[in-house]
């Protein structure tokens, strides 16, 4: 059996930032947590455009990403920083009708936003910035509810013949992805695809820090876990096989049947071990440090996970105590950090003060979460515009595999296995095998975040400065409409109402009675 290996250049190195145009695009970017400073990285390392403001009611964090992005070791001018969109957009407002009333040296505006603030503020923030006519890019998932995804697409609609529009699937974005694409989709290397099979390993300790812990543990305040992590999975799998060859050309192969199983099976206090008995924080728990792999100290403190044990100043850490790099040394991190991991609710607390914030020091057994821990989605399409086909989505847990996703493609003349690194194609007819390992331009996300960043904003580039029209630059560097950022979601939520009502969802029928009503 034959073997080649192309493409083989893995080595970790963003590619030349594009020529920057005479008067660049310039962001604001709404939300200075992880994302927001990761699209701000972004835009200053691989797009042709500039961070021109930003908006957190976090003093910290909004003066850390403008330092770093913005003003430097200056004091921040006007229109640089804000409390919130609202002052933002009051603010906009004010500085447009000094501009008409032909008032001399007002500060340039912003073209467009990166829309970087919790999931459950998504769609106030975007519909409240539409009336601007910015450009928008807003992180995934676009809303909790597929009301909330309806409302934000009836006012952007009407924006997408002059403004651009990209929501944050970066797995579309990766060198590793879009070569898969080719592959699959322009080469046709292994023919008519006949099924996958798409796992999304979250990973054990990064679990318990995000969906048990974290942001996004409860549905009420956060959405399922099936949206807040795997949204772009869904997203990729559509990608992949539903959507047209060329992004706005052509008609998409919609699936026509959705079904889910899945459930809380194992972060939930049946199983809490016996041994740690009534104690609700790791702090306090008579496990121990190495009684307990979930225990706080292992992934925050010690260097068994990714805590400041290990040196580490940036995710997850920082998702703990923001600031921990203003602490020196390592003990002292400990310390902030133990501080923090210490805190705790008892039968006393308000249950809003409990769901309004995190508490990573809880038992993983005790704590509020009810997202999904383990879930399959199966989705099937007809024979229609192309061959009928049949999909599983996996996410799970419970794995050493840390966001590694891997897939199965089966095709008429061939299979592809994926993973993070690599695309191996093996050919029925020829019994040759050849391996692909993309370029890797960035870890996060394989190069996604880089790689969506600096599409979009080449994309408003092109409207403000090359005369093209939004429709095209929206299909030719985001390779996606609007329309497709719905129905991804919208898939989502029908594999939801599969799993929730043990049923199967009959997709043309849900997405006939969502977009009517």
């Amino acid at each position: 059996m034959a073997s080649l290996t192309v493409s083989s250049d893995p080595h970790v190195k963003p590619l030349p930032r594009p020529e920057m145009s005479e008067d660049p695009p310039r962001f604001i970017i709404i939300g200075a947590g992880a994302r927001g400073i990761g699209y701000a990285r972004g835009i200053d390392i691989a797009s042709n455009g500039v961070v021109a403001a930003v908006a957190d009611p976090d003093k910290y964090r909004r003066e850390t990403l403008g330092k770093h992005h913005i003003w430097g070791d200056n004091s921040p001018s006007e229109g640089q920083m804000f409390l919130d969109w609202r002052e933002f957009v009051e603010y906009e407002q004010k500085r447009r009708q000094r501009v008409a009333n032909g008032e001399s040296n007002v500060p340039k505006g912003v073209d467009g936003a990166f829309v970087c603030v919790q999931d459950q503020m998504h769609r106030e923030v975007v519909v409240g910035l539409a009336p601007l006519g910015l450009h928008i890019m807003c992180e995934k998932p676009l809303a909790p509810s597929l009301d909330d995804c309806l409302d934000i697409y009836k006012s952007l609609k009407p924006l997408m013949n002059s403004k651009i529009f990209s929501i944050g699937h970066v797995l579309r974005y990766s060198p590793h992805n879009m070569m898969l694409r080719k592959l699959l989709v322009e080469d046709k290397v292994i023919g008519d695809i006949n099924s996958v099979v798409h796992t999304e390993p979250v990973g054990w300790w990064h679990f318990t820090h995000s969906y048990v812990r974290g942001n996004w543990r409860n549905s009420a305040t956060s959405g399922p876990s099936l949206l807040t992590k795997c949204c772009h999975d869904v997203d990729l799998i559509l990608w992949l096989l539903c959507s047209p060859d060329k992004a706005g050309e052509g008609e998409p192969h919609l699936p026509d049947f959705v079904s889910s199983t899945g459930g809380l099976q194992y972060f939930k206090k049946s199983r809490k071990p016996a041994a740690a008995g009534s104690a609700t924080n790791c702090m306090t728990c008579p496990l121990g440090d190495s009684g307990c792999k979930y225990s706080a100290k292992n992934v925050y403190l010690s260097a068994n996970c990714e805590g400041v044990g290990t040196g580490n100043t940036d995710w997850p850490v920082t998702t703990v105590v923001h600031d921990i790099e203003d602490f020196k040394t390592i003990d002292e991190r400990k310390t902030a950090i133990t501080k923090v991991l210490e805190d705790d609710w008892d039968e006393s607390t308000p249950k809003d003060e409990v769901s309004s914030r995190n508490w990573f020091g809880r038992c993983v057994f005790e704590a509020d979460n009810n997202v999904c821990d383990d879930q399959f989605v199966t989705i099937t399409w007809p024979e229609s515009v192309k061959p009928a086909k049949r999909v599983t989505i996996q996410m799970v847990a419970q794995t050493k595999k840390q966001c590694y996703r891997f897939s199965y493609f089966y095709g008429e003349h061939g299979e592809i296995y994926t993973d993070s690194e690599k695309i191996i194609v093996e050919d029925f007819a020829t019994k040759k095998t050849t391996v692909y390992t993309p370029h890797m331009e960035h870890k996060g996300h394989g190069g996604g975040d880089l790689g969506l960043t600096r599409q979009f904003v080449l994309a408003c580039d092109r409207v403000k400065n090359h005369g093209w029209e939004a429709e095209k630059a929206q299909n030719e560097f985001v390779g996606c409409t609007l329309e497709e950022v719905i129905r991804s979601h919208a898939m989502v939520f029908a594999a939801e109402e599969a799993r929730v009502s043990n049923t199967v969802v009959n997709w043309s029928q849900f997405w006939d009675k969502a977009t009517k009503e």
